[in-house]
């Protein structure tokens, strides 16, 4: 298990099964069997409203950062 996974809360990477390649808090690859696939944005609105942090399918970033006002 990679350092930084065991800062994660989300528990697919202590699973040896994961269901996802990319954990939806940090983006860390969770199993390397499932297969990464490139995501339409409608798919990643959904995901975001549902609020994840990184896409579980391709691995990229959701939430936008925010800008300092």
């Amino acid at each position: 298990m990679r350092q930084d996974a065991l800062l994660c809360p989300n528990l697919n990477h202590r699973r040896s099964d994961a269901p996802v390649r990319f954990c939806p808090s940090c983006g860390g690859v969770v199993n390397d069997k499932v297969t990464s696939i490139r995501c339409a944005s409608t798919n990643h609105d959904v995901r975001r409203r549902g609020g994840s942090i990184f896409c579980v399918d391709c691995g990229e970033r959701l939430a936008k950062a925010l800008s300092a006002r």
